[in-house]
């Protein structure tokens, strides 16, 4: 199958032709070792480019040395790994945790997070190279390409960007497969792959076969064993009751009293914690592009870190600037979602998201079994204390609660409500027939009216 016949010849325009930058123009290609990127690994080099393949170290448990080896053996020029890890854990994780961001309430944001990192790194290593067409393997229908491809014009808009699932006539898999062999290649590859994981230190995430099918009923518990073995290495049992996470400034610092870095928290977490049975969400979210899919997400670390953070954010800060708080983590995780990380608006949210954070400092206690939830808050800032909030006396006025529903009422309200065409007028008007009413044979224990619930 020749190239030309795998080029889209109406999308020649939207990236630049090799051979019209003279021989051997470079690219850089992000790389995983997988069916796809092996596959394009070939046709660049059918296309007449150099390539250099990017492996990103973001957290995923596998041998990049020996996918290094096969991209050499595949025809690249070059194949480099790069750790991400440190940088994120610098900037984006401390800030999704301390903010609680959650995309649509349930998406913890596991790719979202490490493809701008990812995209960084191609785009340094292009730089290194005196520039290069900046490659990723990621499809027309998902946000990935969003994420790659908004980094680079944000990052290197001066470089070219190809995505050869915009241009190219393969259709999937098999076309893939028989692609490589014709090409002489004799790694094996399933035909049909059920699903389709993405890895890294903070989440695993499975798509595809029955999850793409709002019809089919999911049996969870089949699709966690198919990777019971991977992520955290697999995981290992915990009995542990509780855990407690410390926090200074909105970061993780402790785990039961034990200060640690913020990676050693995490990884610890994940291992500890990859079989419980909350460590886990099914969620259908809505993509950027405006397909929807669903996802089967294991991130215990992340559901027990950001479920302590906003327990935290509650304890701690008043009602407008916990209004804010959520408001802001809604905006973090929405934009780092769409692949606004090199953005001016991820740069506001960071400075306004920065004085609340400050806030956070203090001890929260999660209690795991039978189910997740925070049991305890420890923190010295804390706006809810047992002082105001007791129903026992304390230096709490009740009096001055009159004067303040009055002015508030007048404020926010500030006339009688006008009944007509609501359909109120037969509830309003009561005929004696009320709960409270007692029978006249009704006797009533020691003489005396229970007074009615408030």
């Amino acid at each position: 199958m020749s190239s030309e016949k795998n080029v889209n010849s109406e999308k020649m325009n939207e990236w630049n032709d090799p051979t019209a930058a003279g021989a051997n123009p470079k690219c850089v290609l992000a790389y995983s070792g997988g069916l796809d990127t092996s596959a394009i690994v070939i046709w660049l080099k059918g296309l007449g480019y150099e390539v250099h393949a990017m492996l990103v170290d973001v957290g995923q448990d596998e041998d990049m040395e020996a996918q290094c080896a096969k991209a050499i053996r595949l025809g690249a020029a070059s194949a480099v790994i790069r750790d991400a890890k440190p940088a994120m854990f610098a900037s984006v994780i401390p800030q999704t945790i301390g903010l609680a961001s959650v995309y649509e309430g349930a998406y913890r944001l596991g790719t979202a997070l490490a493809r701008p990192f990812i995209a960084l790194e191609q785009v340094k290593y292009a730089k290194e190279l005196g520039g290069a067409t900046l490659v990723h393997g990621a499809t027309g229908k998902g946000n990935d390409q969003i994420r790659f491809e908004f980094a680079y014009k944000s990052l290197a808009p001066q470089y070219p960007v190809l995505a050869p699932w915009k241009v190219w006539s393969f259709e999937g898999r098999k076309d893939l497969i028989a692609y490589l062999k014709q090409n002489g290649v004799a790694d094996q590859f399933d035909e049909k792959k059920d699903y389709s994981l993405d890895e890294n230190f903070w989440h695993i995430s499975v798509e595809g076969a029955e999850l793409e099918d709002a019809k089919a009923d999911v049996d969870v518990e089949a699709v966690l064993a198919v990777v019971k073995d991977k992520f955290a290495t697999g995981g290992s049992p915990c009995t542990a009751k509780s855990v407690t996470v410390g926090f200074e400034k909105g970061v993780p610092v402790s785990v039961d009293g034990e200060a640690m870095s913020l990676p050693s928290i995490i990884d610890q977490l994940n291992k500890q914690h990859r079989h419980a049975s909350w460590a886990w969400e099914l969620i259908i979210e809505n993509r950027t592009t405006g397909v929807k899919s669903r996802g089967l997400y294991i991130n215990p670390a992340a559901k027990l870190l950001q479920t302590a953070a906003a327990s935290l954010a509650q304890c701690c800060l008043n009602k407008p600037t916990y209004d804010r708080y959520v408001s802001l983590g809604d905006d973090y995780a929405t934009l780092l979602y769409r692949g606004e990380y090199f953005s001016s608006q991820r740069q506001v949210v960071d400075a306004s998201a920065k004085p609340l954070l400050d806030c956070l400092t203090g001890e929260v206690t999660l209690t795991l079994a039978p189910s997740l939830y925070v049991s305890k808050i420890d923190a010295k800032e804390a706006i809810f204390c047992k002082e105001t909030s007791t129903f026992e006396a304390s230096a709490y006025s009740h009096a001055d609660a009159g004067g303040f529903i009055n002015l508030s009422w007048l404020a926010n309200i500030g006339q009688p409500f006008d009944q007509s065409g609501e359909g109120y007028e037969s509830t309003l008007e009561t005929a004696g027939n009320t709960a409270s009413d007692l029978c006249k044979v009704q006797s009533i224990v020691g003489r005396r009216l229970v007074s009615s619930a408030v």
